[in-house]
């Protein structure tokens, strides 16, 4: 089995983020023309905390550095139908080999660093040892787990050889930006964590680094070098990092800052009100869900776990938590993505169905308090999440009041993001209302496949069904997407059978943006995901 898949570890921190989209094309100016220059400021929650992208930990700081570092191709928000698609990027284009060993990449001979040193084929080649250093133990390693070379054929052509022919040979050759070999390939790998990157910074990006006080203020700055002509029309970004989500709403509101990624939907209403500004929703790409502790004896009955789904109104949770901007989760693939079994539906939302089930169970409500019991001991458990985040706490309110109409006692705990995360990894917990960010790249392994005790993993509340791993060890080596196909749309029917999660809703993602910033495409991909396109309007073409 793969190691903890890099897109899942970094979406942890942040619980539930985004997915595919149509967004509506940007309005032009007056005369159909983008305008050059200008600035737009970004508020959020997070900030730079390494100006290398092989030591960040966090996403803010990989969003921001991908508009630093270039990357091979560029992942589009085409999953629907079909796994992603890349565009070109550094790479001007790939070709396979006969035998599907390896992936040829003929580099954009344009390309420069922001100092005028030519990207090479040679910086391509120190990445991927930069990749694999233990000394770095960069948190995405396991995705060139496959490649066994990464060779320089001339100085804009390079070749990554793999073990074996598998669906996500590209996926994996383009995760991770390209970096400097001639800047950064005489610091040894031991002492890369004890230097100040900041003083580093070589871009070959659509922007770089002008100036950052950290946790105040960071700004980039059009890159004169960027080897695409006329790109970016920007001057300048800045991003402003605040505390909470409330002076982020204020300054949005007041014009302060131009863009807010992830409002919640009471305050995308306020924001929706207000003529200058817009708001940009599409289907997230997280889905929320209620982990059951299978190690409880309790909870490892498939019925008590079916019904307790049963009993939770989901719509209820769509409409009161969400305000109605999100759709009933079905499993654990996403219902936008291409390899969701799509003959599934959610388990329907059935109290007495629901009562009927745990009376087969045994449990009934043997002394007529209300709370059903067997052999002397209560249906009760602990219904844990996280105290920053107000959603979250409200679904547990809810669900405690659905599961109490069934004589099911759920009693909300909540805690800090830490407190939790530690509960939940030492196995301490009943029940814990959360979030997954689903990855484009279909890797099941890391949370349904069954692990040993004592070692690493994200399946925490110890699921285990043999048919279930045998199917994702068999998906595993499968050399095609059509191969993966039938045996991905069996494990999601054997998921959604042992329901050791209830899966509630697939979020939208809320993004408020200035009606002067023109030219954005909003998707889930990045929250920047053509910057280097966008511009801001004249005053006079603002309506």
């Amino acid at each position: 089995m793969k190691r903890l898949p890099r897109r899942l570890v970094l979406g942890l921190a942040i619980g539930l983020i985004s997915a595919c989209a149509n967004p509506a094309p940007p309005p032009a100016t007056g005369n159909g023309a983008p305008a050059r220059g200008g600035t737009v400021v970004v508020g959020g929650l997070g900030d730079v905390l390494s100006w290398n992208p092989y030591l960040a930990e966090d996403q803010t700081t990989v969003e921001i550095l991908s508009l630093v570092y270039p990357s091979l191709a560029v992942e589009q928000v085409d999953y629907q139908d079909h796994p992603p698609s890349f565009a070109p990027s550094l790479a001007t284009g790939w070709e396979p080999s006969a035998d599907g060993l390896e992936l040829t990449f003929s580099l954009d001979p344009r390309a420069r660093w922001s100092d005028g040193v030519p990207v090479t084929a040679e910086d391509v080649a120190f990445t991927f040892r930069t990749q694999r250093d233990p000394d770095v133990a960069w948190l995405g390693s396991d995705a060139k787990d496959a490649i066994l070379e990464v060779a320089v054929v001339d100085a804009h052509t390079v070749r990554f050889r793999f073990d074996r022919a598998y669906p996500y040979q590209l996926m994996d050759a383009n995760e991770g930006p390209i970096i400097p070999a001639h800047a950064w390939g005489g610091i040894p790998y031991p002492q890369w964590r004890d230097v100040d990157w900041g003083e580093r910074v070589v871009s070959a990006g659509p922007f770089r680094k002008a100036s950052h006080r950290p946790q105040q203020e960071l700004v980039l700055e059009r890159s004169d070098g960027y080897w695409r002509d006329g790109r970016p029309y920007l001057d300048r970004v800045i991003w402003r990092p605040m505390p909470s989500r409330a002076p982020l709403l204020a300054q949005l509101l007041t014009g302060d800052i131009d863009l807010v990624n992830g409002l919640d939907p009471a305050d995308a209403e306020r924001v929706a009100a207000d003529p200058r500004l817009r708001v940009v929703g599409f289907p997230d790409r997280g889905y929320s869900q209620i982990r059951w502790n299978l190690r409880r004896p309790h909870l490892a009955d498939r019925r008590v776990r079916r019904a307790l789904t049963m009993a939770i109104d989901r719509q209820a949770i769509i409409d009161v938590v969400y305000l109605g901007r999100a759709r009933p989760s079905v499993g654990p693939v996403i219902s936008a993505m291409w390899a969701f079994n799509r003959s599934l539906q959610p388990v329907a939302f059935d109290p007495a169905g629901a009562r009927r089930l745990l009376a087969e169970a045994g449990w009934i409500d043997s002394d007529g308090d209300g709370t059903l019991d067997r052999d002397g001991v209560e249906l009760a458990f602990e219904l844990l999440t996280n105290s920053e985040n107000d959603l979250r706490q409200d679904i547990c309110l809810l669900v405690e009041q659905n599961l109490a109409r069934v004589g099911v006692a759920a009693r909300p705990r909540f805690v800090e993001w830490g407190t939790m995360l530690a509960l939940e990894t030492g196995g301490d917990f009943d029940a814990i209302v959360s979030g997954w960010i689903e990855p484009t790249l279909i890797d099941l392994g890391p949370l349904w496949h069954s692990a040993p005790p004592g070692e690493p993993t994200l399946n925490s509340v110890g699921y285990a069904n043999p048919e279930v791993d045998r199917l994702l060890e068999a998906a595993a080596e499968a050399a095609t997407f059509a191969e993966q196909k039938p045996l991905f749309d069996r494990i999601q029917e054997l998921i959604v059978d042992d329901q050791p999660y209830t899966f509630l809703a697939e979020t939208e993602r809320l993004v408020g943006i200035n009606a002067r910033v023109r030219g954005a495409v909003i998707n889930d991909a990045s929250p920047y995901f053509n910057l280097d396109e966008w511009y801001v309007a004249h005053e006079a073409d603002v309506r």
